[in-house]
């Protein structure tokens, strides 16, 4: 059986902007985007998306802290590009955390938590924090 599984990602999403001019404004490359209507596997998306992901994290160990402030550590010098964007592309930032957790009960709980840095700047852009946590099965 696998251990905990993890990964945190930002994401700016609306209703109606083109993800790749995000890219382009903000000179990151994301980890993906989604355009509102626009087929993936088995989904229409309601919304567009851009998200800058960290890896997926198989481990007994998985550490929220570390993963969120690898995140904003990649996007704290584009701060107020990001401010920029929401006005200019009518997107909103967030902050996502997606956890599986291990039934075996040798495995230790996910890590959760966020560094005050990592808190400070997300409030400076206005991001909110939202975190989906699953059972394995």
């Amino acid at each position: 059986m696998r251990g905990n599984e993890g990964r945190v990602y930002f994401c700016l999403f609306g209703d109606d902007f083109d993800p790749n001019e995000v890219t382009e404004f903000l000179g990151i490359n994301p980890t993906s985007i989604q355009i509102k209507g626009e087929r993936v596997p088995n989904i229409f998306p309601k919304e567009s998306s851009w998200m800058l992901s960290t890896d997926n994290i198989v481990n007994d160990l998985v550490d929220v802290y570390t993963l969120a402030t690898s995140i904003v550590n990649d996007l704290k010098s584009k701060k107020d590009l990001i401010i920029e964007a929401k006005k200019k592309f009518n997107v909103f930032p967030m902050l996502q955390v997606v956890l599986w957790f291990s039934l075996n009960e040798e495995d230790s709980t996910p890590v959760i938590g966020f560094e005050a840095d990592t808190i400070k700047f997300l409030g400076e852009i206005g991001a909110f924090i939202d975190i989906d946590t699953y059972r394995r099965t």
